[in-house]
């Protein structure tokens, strides 16, 4: 009787069972449907925080451009597509009065859609007006407001 006891407890401790088995498959798979939601939400935060970075750029071009240009605007709203990185980008500006009459604000809002519905981006920034240049006899040239 004490060899077939001792059969019966090494038959036990050959092998799994299969709830054990089971349950080692749930915990794994629990885990690593953990680790696939994490990896997939890194991506696509990073996707995200490329495409801001982007259009921060895009908006700081395009103040630049006016700025380098000796632009000014008139106070309304407008429209335009950008091309950066492959990519195009619509701008949206708004151009409003301030006190000053010298100084307007300018609200650069970029979109990465034609429709102009995913605003990505707002940067405001203040226009002076750009100085009238005019050459007097002597060839020189003077800045007058």
């Amino acid at each position: 009787m004490h060899k077939a006891l001792h059969i019966v407890l090494r038959r036990k401790q050959q092998g799994f069972t299969l709830i054990e088995i089971i349950i080692a498959l749930l915990v794994i798979s629990v885990a690593l449907g953990a680790v696939i939601n994490t990896t997939s939400s890194s991506v696509r935060h990073g996707t995200h925080i490329k495409e801001k970075t982007i259009a921060l750029w895009v908006a700081q071009n395009h103040i630049a451009e006016i700025t380098m240009g000796q632009q000014w605007l008139s106070s309304g709203t407008n429209a335009q597509e950008a091309k950066m990185a492959g990519k195009a980008w619509f701008i949206q500006n708004k151009i409003t009065q301030t006190p000053d009459q010298n100084i307007r604000r300018m609200d650069i809002s970029v979109y990465s859609d034609k429709k102009i519905e995913t605003k990505l981006v707002t940067l405001t920034a203040y226009i002076s007006k750009p100085f009238a240049s005019s050459q007097t006899d002597d060839g020189l040239q003077t800045n007058v407001k």
